[in-house]
C-alpha cells in the first residue's frame, strides 16, 4: 500500500509573470524617461503589469489550494495517523510526497493554507 505521488501544478505562468514584470517595468521607465512614451502611457502600463502579476499568482494559488484540498480528500482525510506516518516513511514513497504528507500530520491532519502555520 502506497500513497500517490503528489505533483501540484505547475508554477510557470506565475513564474514568467514574476520573473518578466521587473524588465518589462524597467524598460516602460527607460522608454518614459527618454520621452519615446508619455506619462499616461507608461503609468497604464504598470498598472497593467501589476495586474497582470496578481492575477497569475492568484490563480496559482487558487489550483495549489484546489490541488492540496483533492489530495487530502481523495488520499489522506480517511487514513488513520499512524497509518499515514508509516506510509510517509516507506522508501519508495518519493520527497516532495513525504514532506506533504508530514506537514498534514503536523498541522494536526486539518489542511493548512501556503503559509497558515495553524
Amino acid at each position: 500500500m502506497l500513497l500517490p505521488l503528489y505533483t501540484p501544478p505547475s508554477a510557470r505562468q506565475a513564474t514568467v509573470a514574476a520573473g518578466a514584470s521587473p524588465l518589462l517595468v524597467l524598460l516602460t521607465f527607460t522608454l518614459l524617461v527618454t520621452r519615446v512614451i508619455e506619462a499616461d502611457t507608461a503609468l497604464a502600463t504598470l498598472l497593467a503589469l501589476a495586474v497582470w502579476v496578481v492575477v497569475e499568482l492568484h490563480h496559482f494559488q487558487r489550483a495549489m489550494d484546489h490541488y492540496n484540498a483533492d489530495f487530502v480528500h481523495r488520499h489522506l482525510a480517511w487514513r488513520t495517523p499512524n497509518t499515514l506516518r508509516q506510509l510517509a516513511q516507506d522508501e519508495q514513497v518519493p520527497q516532495p510526497t513525504r514532506d506533504f504528507v508530514q506537514h498534514y500530520l503536523a498541522a494536526g491532519c486539518v489542511l493548512l493554507r501556503d503559509g497558515q502555520v495553524t
